[in-house]
């Protein structure tokens, strides 16, 4: 299954990609330029207050500095007094910061003022945006002397802003994440009917007797499940009369070929005697399969486990007394060929595909084997003339016949395959039909290994 290909996961990456495109805005708000972008560059306290905090800490007793510069530490920039000089490699690789160094150097003579930066195209984008985009890009300025002692003042907001950040990022993705968990299980309990409902649907096409879906859901999937218990109700019953008024026909029909047996008997020419016979039993051969077509979904799937190989052995042998030339190929002694389906289902399939191989070849080979993906295939081929092209995708449906023409000695009715197929899906088998191409037709029946 291809991703997203179901409503849960369509709608829980709706949601992710929504919440990914919020926090994406966000962050692009807090990168673009402010209003206080020129009056405090690059997060950078402006040159006549630097100049201020420069002359109150000189004028401060090397005591009462610490506490001084605690006070004088904004929340957009750090402020730290090294000791002695600050060895820098100078702001020649930051040629963009340059214009700025004017200004500082005209309130601050008789110091040395640097200011440094991250060199590059992207160092620069960044250091033009104030806020917290600086923890990507800080700028620095160093004033030396300041009473003996270096200022640092970098762009980068103070520790306490930072922590603050932190905890408010970490609370806010804790957050987000609650939020996604709780509409991903909203999600999940609102399409859980859906799913119920392809289910249901699903197995109503094999059973009819499927038990009605549950009324769960909102205001909308609850009326649609009524609305499919109805409807499954009336298919339902239409199946059934239609199987009841079949099974009348058909005991009418048995009565009159009860007698028209009996008449046969006074036919006194032994060759018209002989085709009524044959007649009369090819008729009560298409009732029965009429039958059978019609009333393959009202009987009820026994599974059990089945032992594949003897199950050919016995079917070949059974045809052999009767002289009829159905071969078996040697099947490998250590291949576990089990399978659960129901017995009579299985040996009506392969006793279909036996008698429409007989009917238009001389020999019919049964065979078969286990796959890698643990199933268990059956083959029946036959070494007759195969089926016309334009015929073969239509192979199955009801009435449709390999050979065209409605010779009853050359065919069936044409249900036989569309038993086969019916059958199949009810016990989750896999029809596979093909010509081959040295000559005969090939039926293959794949189950799921027991």
């Amino acid at each position: 299954m291809m991703l997203g290909s179901n409503l849960g996961t369509r709608v829980s990456l709706l949601l992710l990609g929504g919440f990914v495109v919020i926090q994406l805005v966000i962050f692009a708000a807090l990168a673009l330029p402010t209003s206080g972008a020129g009056t405090r560059p690059y997060n950078l306290p402006p040159p006549t207050e630097l100049a201020a905090i420069v002359h109150a800490i000189e004028n401060a007793p090397p005591t009462e500095r610490a506490g001084l510069l605690t006070a004088f530490n904004g929340s957009v920039y750090t402020m730290r007094l090294l000791a002695g000089p600050r060895v820098v490699n100078g702001d020649d690789a930051a040629p963009d910061l340059a214009p700025l160094h004017g200004p500082y150097a005209a309130v601050l003579p008789g110091r040395v003022v640097r200011i440094e930066g991250r060199p590059g195209p992207l160092g620069r984008l960044i250091r033009q945006r104030p806020g917290p985009m600086h923890f990507l890009s800080p700028v620095q300025i160093t004033v030396f002397p300041v009473g003996g002692v270096t200022l640092e003042i970098d762009s980068r907001p103070s520790l306490l802003v930072r922590t603050y950040l932190r905890q408010r990022a970490g609370q806010g993705l804790i957050g987000a994440l609650l939020v996604l968990t709780a509409l991903l299980i909203a999600i999940r309990q609102t399409t859980r009917p859906i799913a119920q409902l392809s289910d249901s649907v699903r197995r109503f096409g094999t059973d009819l007797s499927a038990p009605d879906l549950a009324l769960v859901g909102s205001g909308e999937l609850r009326t649609l499940a009524e609305a499919f218990n109805e409807m499954k109700g009336r298919i339902a019953e239409l199946v059934a009369d239609r199987t009841r008024m079949l099974a009348a026909i058909a005991h009418d029909m048995r009565t009159y070929l009860t007698r028209l047996r009996l008449r046969i008997e006074f036919i006194d020419d032994a060759d018209q005697r002989k085709r009524a016979e044959a007649d009369l039993a090819e008729l009560g051969a298409m009732l029965d399969d009429t039958l059978l077509f019609a009333g393959q979904n009202q009987r009820r799937i026994l599974p059990r486990s089945i032992d594949v190989a003897e199950e050919l052995t016995a079917i070949a042998a059974l045809r052999a007394e009767i002289d009829q030339r159905v071969r078996l190929d040697p099947i490998d002694a250590g291949a576990r060929l089990i399978i659960r389906a129901d017995p009579l289902s299985l040996r009506r399939m392969l006793s279909n595909l036996i008698d429409n191989g007989l009917r238009y070849a001389t020999c019919v080979t049964l065979s078969a084997w286990s796959d890698a993906a643990g199933g268990v295939l059956i083959r029946v081929v036959d070494d007759g003339p195969g089926v016309p092209a334009e015929l073969l995708a239509r192979l199955g449906e009801p009435y449709v016949r390999g050979e065209p023409s409605r010779n009853r000695a050359s065919g069936g009715v044409g249900l036989g395959l569309a038993i086969v197929r019916a059958l199949a899906a009810e016990n989750d088998a896999v029809v596979t039909m093909r010509n081959r191409e040295d000559g005969g037709f090939e039926v293959s029946l794949r189950f799921n290994g027991g």
